[in-house]
């Protein structure tokens, strides 16, 4: 009975391998797949070691695979199964089995389901390692590119090693006689033809040289004397080789001999190419190329060549299949190195070919020159990038040679466009100041918003590109996020940091424009002013908002990282009222500054006057200090919580108070007249006038001064602007009073005294009759009572003497 189920479950199998040998659907069962390695691990994995063994081209593991079943095994395994199926026993004894493998396919699939919202929640560094613990899982098993090279080595190995001991149709010796043979036989007859063409150009006076924009018979002559004599003694070899028997060391002398020539045709192609464009501007760059990329071009051509003539049926035949492969991938991938090398090496020349036009081209052509600029700028991306997939792709093993060069190119095209479409959209969404046209009426908002409309055009274009790019290498990330839990956390989570980024970036263009606009010059060509509170605040406002936007987006961004940012935020909390506590009087000043700043109490441009001493204009206002510059220049720094009391010379209107001395003998109405008189003249000055809000406000006579009458008034000007109207007002007073005759009073002291004999004398004293110790009481009334009597009639005595004399 067990050697039937045996036989029976293999038939089942061989069947199912040949159904699945068909080419699958995109998604697979992996119920089926399971099951098909279960009930029949040797039937199925036949196929699956024939398909190894061909893609690593090893013919080990083609030695090693069993045959394909013939139509005989084929019958007799259908014939097994429909004995199997009539037999109740044995029939239930399979359903019993495949029952078991049915639980066993459930258990590991609700295994799966269980672990996936864990992996997916566990954020972005969580998900990150699931799926390099899944990497490495697959590397543990045998699938990655050190077994797959080592199955090549090894291959490619055993075929060198048969032909080195002589196991081969000839002996190694004998291989290395026939290739060195006709190597030096070729290299003699080229050498000898560059010698004659050296002779001849010499006795014509030719000079053999590649000038930039060369004529065609300059090019001609370039030609033939770069690749003329090896291309002429290859074919004298090649037809001398035709006639001879079939032997492995010509043929690979022929191929070392082909690569070279292929290679000096290629360098020669290429250098032509760069002197026929390297007209005017450009011929700087097409001579520096011409003369410096010869070798590095001629290398590239025959390793090129190397690997394509490595790929020829005969060649193959003879080093071996393993053997050829090995060295045409090896050949290829130094050529597509050393193109990303020239790539590097002269991408400044040929941008300048590719940039570099005439100056009507450019000015008339400024969509075609900014393209040019385009390309100039990006064509060494292409080739490195074909460079990098042709390396990275040979070196992973997935892939034959003519099919990683078709996804290469597909690729580098794909880049190019997606290049283009980003240019094209940033050109419309940010134009170049200097060539876009003025929009008088166009709103900050709408410029602000179709720059970020441009950036996520541009981000959309770019993961478009990425998806194309992996469907071309066969692994599609959209299919990848839907069916790995792993690459599905690492989704969400990019796309929620992402999609964070672009809303934090949305509010603070909204907040921002909002701000700008309401400090903006043009504002105030509307109507519309700010005010200097306005110009204080909204810096601060604007300041705080940036900062609260990206703590926001920082913590968020933790948060999808997979860093448990809620100790983050109680140590924030807890850091924050230590400072509170800590730092009283810092608080303080915010408070205060703050209340200040809001009801407009100082501003940036006032002159304010705060208890303490300290005075001056405020240049400066911070949420914690203000800084005064006072009339010497010194600069103050005034926390906000020291300030009680605040003198403000700056708002609104200020008056320029004034007193003016007349002689007691003078007529009031006189005076009055021309205080009015001295006012009007101060207003019809448009000079001064623009300093005024209002005439002059006589207020009449004051008050009396034991030497003079005091008249006074005010003049209601402008901020700041008391002290210019003042020096104005006085010049026109003093000129008027002396027109009209009118002595402006000094300060006089009358002495009173009595003489001897009973008769009273008196002595007026005009002029600085106050002593120095008196300069204080100049314009204090006259002392009275015994001292001041005695005082006088000591004064008159004196005078009477001094007369005398």
């Amino acid at each position: 009975m067990a050697p039937r189920l045996t036989t029976g479950a293999a038939a089942l199998g061989l069947v199912f391998g040949v159904g699945f040998a068909q080419p699958a659907p995109a998604a697979t069962v992996p119920g089926l797949a399971t099951f098909q390695k279960l009930i029949a691990p040797a039937v199925a994995e036949a196929p699956a070691s024939a398909a190894s063994g061909a893609a690593a081209a090893s013919g080990a593991a083609a030695a090693s695979a069993p045959s394909p079943a013939s139509a005989a095994e084929i019958a007799q395994s259908f014939n097994s199964v429909i004995r199997m199926l009539d037999n109740d026993r044995q029939r239930t004894a399979l359903v019993s089995q495949l029952k078991a493998l049915r639980d066993v396919a459930q258990t590991a699939q609700a295994a799966s389901a269980a672990s996936a919202p864990s992996a997916a929640n566990a954020g972005l560094w969580g998900a990150i390692a699931s799926g390099m613990a899944s990497v490495e899982s697959s590397m543990k098993q045998g699938d990655s590119p050190l077994h797959y090279w080592a199955g090549r080595f090894t291959a490619a190995g055993n075929e060198l090693y048969t032909i080195v001991s002589g196991h081969g149709p000839e002996s190694f010796g004998m291989t290395l006689l026939d290739c060195a043979l006709l190597l030096v036989g070729w290299g003699a007859c080229a050498v000898a033809l560059i010698a004659v063409q050296q002779r001849l150009a010499a006795r014509l006076g030719v000079a053999v040289r590649l000038n930039p924009n060369p004529s065609a018979h300059e090019m001609l002559m370039f030609a033939l004397r770069r690749v003329g004599p090896w291309i002429i003694a290859f074919v004298l070899v090649l037809s001398i080789a035709r006639n001879l028997p079939e032997s492995l060391g010509r043929t690979v002398a022929l191929v070392i001999a082909y690569a070279i020539v292929a290679g000096s045709v290629f360098a020669a192609l290429c250098l032509i190419m760069f002197a026929l464009f390297s007209a005017g501007h450009r011929r700087a760059a097409g001579r520096v190329l011409i003369e410096r990329s010869w070798r590095l071009l001629r290398v590239i051509g025959a390793f090129g060549a190397l690997g394509d003539a490595a790929l020829n049926y005969d060649v193959a035949h003879l080093l071996g299949t393993n053997l050829a492969g090995l060295i045409a991938t090896v050949a290829n991938m130094i050529a597509a190195t050393l193109c990303a090398y020239f790539a590097l090496a002269f991408r400044r020349p040929v941008a300048h070919l590719i940039r570099n036009r005439s100056y009507a081209l450019r000015t008339g052509h400024r969509a075609t020159t900014e393209m040019a600029e385009f390309a100039a700028w990006i064509w060494p991306v292409p080739v490195l990038l074909l460079a990098f997939a042709a390396v990275f792709g040979t070196l992973a093993g997935s892939r034959t040679s003519s099919n990683l060069l078709q996804t290469s190119i597909v690729t580098a095209l794909l880049l190019v466009l997606a290049f283009f479409l980003s240019a094209v959209v940033l050109r419309v969404t940010r134009p170049n100041p200097a060539h876009r046209r003025v929009r008088r009426n166009q709103s900050a908002y709408v410029a602000r918003l179709v720059r970020f409309a441009g950036s996520l055009m541009t981000l959309f274009v770019w993961l478009g590109y990425v998806e194309l790019t992996s469907r071309l290498w066969g692994i599609s990330i959209a299919r990848v996020v839907e069916h790995s839990v792993a690459a599905r956390g690492i989704a969400q989570a990019m796309s929620a940091i992402v999609i964070t980024w672009f809303v934090s970036w949305l509010t603070w263009i909204i907040v921002d424009t909002a701000i700008l606009e309401a400090l903006n010059s043009a504002a105030a060509r509307r109507g519309r002013n700010p005010s200097v509170r306005a110009r204080t605040m909204l810096p601060l406002v604007r300041n705080v908002v940036f900062v609260t936007i990206l703590t926001i987006a920082a913590v968020v961004t933790a948060a999808n990282l997979g860093i448990n940012v809620t100790p983050l935020l109680a140590g924030a909390g807890v850091i924050g009222l230590a400072v509170g506590f800590g730092a009283q009087s810092l608080v303080s000043d915010l408070i205060t500054g703050l209340f200040i700043i809001v009801e407009d109490t100082i501003s940036v441009g006032d002159w304010i006057d705060v208890d303490g001493g300290h005075a001056g204009t405020v240049e400066h206002l911070s949420i914690r200090t203000v800084r005064l510059r006072d009339g010497q220049g010194a600069l103050h720094a005034i926390p906000f919580s020291q300030i009680k009391i605040v003198k403000n010379l700056s708002r609104d209107f200020g008056y320029a108070v004034f007193e003016v001395r007349a002689p007691l003998s003078v007529d009031v109405d006189e005076i009055t007249h021309l205080i009015r008189d001295a006012g009007a003249d101060l207003w019809s000055d448009f000079t001064v006038r623009r300093l005024m809000l209002g005439g002059v406000e006589v207020w009449g006579l004051d008050r009396f001064e034991p030497n003079w009458l005091i008249f006074k008034g005010q003049i209601r000007t402008q901020p700041l602007q008391q002290s210019t109207v003042m020096r104005a007002f006085n010049a026109r007073v003093k000129a008027r009073m002396e027109a009209a005759g009118i002595a402006i009073p000094v300060p006089q002291m009358q002495v009173v005294s009595s003489s001897p004999h009973g008769t009273a004398e008196d002595g007026t004293v005009e002029g600085p009759v106050v002593g120095a110790g008196e300069a204080g009481a100049a314009n204090e009334p006259l002392a009275s009572g015994p001292a001041a009597a005695a005082a006088a009639a000591a004064t008159a005595r004196a005078a009477r003497d001094g007369g005398g004399a």
